[in-house]
């Protein structure tokens, strides 16, 4: 058949209507094309460095233990004598059943009881990855202390995990191990004061009834100060290839303060080198939901054990949870995890020591990481300290300018000073009391022997 201008024209005109159809197509393609940009900017996704992970009962810890006992107390902020018990009753016991009391003073009658005292509030999830719990809800949002009767036989035993400022608490009936038991036939029933500040006798403060009762030792306790030198966590080419998805885009900005700032146009490492601190920024969350939930604790744990972990060189320093400060309306969560080295909290009056791993979250994703690439190399012990006793505590929390009711916790901890007297150690760590007045730790007195003065204003 011969090809007429008519015929030609028709399929110039099927081909310019496909050409077209095709373009939309393709044009509605892009329009409408979902990047996965998670896979992008979420860090955690990228290699993982440092030393080994560890499990989150080895990072939630108790900043304190009590034992109750004859209408006495006992007390201790040393870290090895806490896990000598919390470790077993953490690993060994699963919890039955859980019943809300209305009743909280039947809850904290705690003649032949051991309790522990947490830095900070838990919530009932947290709980949940901490302990085995059977199917079922936990009623008791939040909890700060666990009480333990010390009448524990046969099998169905009990726990009370109790919200000292809100005053409400949960019985939870629990499986326990055999060493849990061992310990209250054993250790518990000889308990005495021991030298060293490790185990002393107590005094309850309670600055009126609906505030939390605190245990503070009655005597004087006697705790070394250290010297302490340091030496290189890792350097920062571990962190830039574990935080940035393509190392190669990374570009390095020097200043003139000798701190460098490595960026691939959309996340940030600031790498201050005299002090060896880094901040790691992560792009923001284009989301507008914010829950307020456990995930902000899990997140940061999680994020920190695949990025250089909780346990640096020595098995004796380790970064415990600490703090965790939530805002509504920034969107944003702060976690703290702190160190502790020579059985006690490490505090600093500077912001970039050696004292706090900081994970901020926004919209409950990773948003800034803080932390300082150096260790505690080791310690040589400089002269004895004295800790105030339960009296003269009462009095310096008499003369301080703040409001009692707001004082949550306490524990005994080293403030961490920088050495400029001379170069045989890096810093000194001066043992003091340290309370926490609604989300911040705060020095109690003033150094000893002329030091800076951080305490109360």
């Amino acid at each position: 058949m011969r090809m007429t201008k008519k015929h030609l024209e028709s399929i110039k005109t099927i081909l310019l209507n496909v050409l077209v159809l095709i373009s939309l197509v393709l044009t509605w393609q892009i329009w409408t094309f979902e990047p996965e940009y998670e896979k992008e900017t979420t860090p955690s996704e990228n290699r993982t460095v440092g030393v080994k992970e560890v499990e989150l009962n080895q990072v939630i810890k108790p900043n304190q233990v009590v034992f109750h006992q004859n209408d006495q107390h006992f007390t201790s902020f040393e870290r090895n004598t806490i896990d000598s018990y919390y470790t077993d009753f953490i690993s060994g016991t699963r919890v039955k059943s859980v019943m809300m009391v209305d009743n909280v003073e039947s809850l904290v009658n705690r003649d032949e009881s051991v309790e522990f005292v947490f830095p900070i509030s838990l919530s009932n999830d947290v709980l949940k990855s901490l302990v085995s719990v059977a199917k079922g809800d936990i009623p008791l949002e939040v909890f700060d202390r666990i009480i333990i009767p010390s009448a524990q036989t046969g099998k169905n035993n009990e726990v009370i995990f109790l919200n000292s400022s809100n005053q409400n608490g949960m019985r939870a009936t629990v499986d326990v191990s055999r060493d849990m038991k061992d310990w209250f036939d054993g250790d518990f029933s000889t308990l005495e004061e021991s030298s060293g500040g490790k185990v002393a006798r107590a005094r309850s403060y309670q600055y009126n009834d609906k505030t939390p009762a605190f245990y503070l030792p009655t005597n004087d306790i006697q705790l070394k100060s250290y010297g302490v030198s340091t030496d290189e966590l890792t350097n920062i080419d571990s962190f830039i290839t574990a935080l940035f998805p393509d190392e190669n885009a990374v570009e390095e900005n020097t200043y003139i303060n000798s701190s460098s700032l490595y960026t691939d146009g959309s996340r940030d490492l600031n790498y201050d080198k005299p002090s060896d601190y880094m901040v790691f920024q992560n792009p923001q969350s284009t989301s507008s939901n914010f829950v307020a939930n456990e995930a902000p604790i899990m997140n940061a744990y999680g994020f920190i054990n695949k990025h250089f972990g909780f346990q640096v060189s020595d098995p004796n320093d380790d970064y415990f949870l600490s703090e965790w400060v939530t805002s509504s309306k920034h969107k944003t969560d702060r976690i703290t995890f702190r160190l502790n080295t020579q059985g006690y909290p490490v505090f600093s009056p500077s912001q970039e020591d050696l004292d706090e791993i900081v994970v901020t979250l926004k919209n409950n994703e990773i948003s800034t990481y803080k932390r300082m690439l150096k260790v505690i190399q080791y310690a040589n012990d400089i002269e004895t300290s004295t800790i105030p006793s339960y009296d003269e505590v009462v009095s310096l929390l008499d003369e301080g300018n703040f409001k009692k009711n707001a004082i949550t916790n306490f524990t005994i901890g080293y403030t961490i000073i920088p050495n400029t007297s001379d170069n045989s150690y890096d810093y000194s760590l001066v043992p003091q009391w340290y309370i926490k007045l609604n989300q911040t730790w705060t020095p109690l007195q003033n150094l000893e022997q002329g030091g800076d003065d951080f305490g109360l204003e």
